[in-house]
């Protein structure tokens, strides 16, 4: 009881249900930093590389579609965390994200480097179905609540 006679009101000291979602919200915002930076990258160093001829532009194409889909799932997580959401939706859009994208960069890098390892393409839609997942799995939490 407090000099005046009421209760004295709970804090929580704990901060460990705040900080699924800090993490989540701060892993997307490094996440869409990395994409703008990736991006202004492709239009600035990558293009270059296509007009020389070192490079192909489907290859571009490709790295661009990698930084556009890490901007989305950064995006994603960003309001997950600023939702006070986390837990496995978060984890399987971020995994989702670096599978998805991270595959696609290195397909390009690699086929720069002169080899290629087509077969790493397959492992791009793993990625995806793995994004989505989370993302209809969050999408149904946000339902609930």
């Amino acid at each position: 009881m407090t000099p005046l006679g009421s209760p004295v009101p709970q804090v929580q000291t704990s901060v460990s249900s705040f900080l699924p979602r800090r993490r989540a919200l701060a892993a997307g915002a490094w996440w869409a930093a990395l994409a703008v930076a990736l991006g202004a990258f492709g239009a600035h160093g990558l293009a270059s590389e296509v007009a020389a001829g070192h490079m192909s532009a489907a290859d571009l194409a490709t790295f661009e579609t990698a930084v556009r889909y890490q901007a989305y799932a950064a995006l994603a997580l960003m309001a997950a965390g600023a939702a006070g959401f986390g837990g496995w939706p978060v984890r399987l859009i971020a995994l989702g994200s670096l599978i998805f994208s991270g595959s696609l960069y290195l397909l390009v890098g690699l086929r720069m480097m002169g080899l290629d390892l087509g077969w790493l393409g397959a492992v791009t839609p793993i990625g995806g179905v793995l994004m989505i997942a989370g993302l209809i799995w969050l999408g149904l939490i946000a339902w609930r609540h």
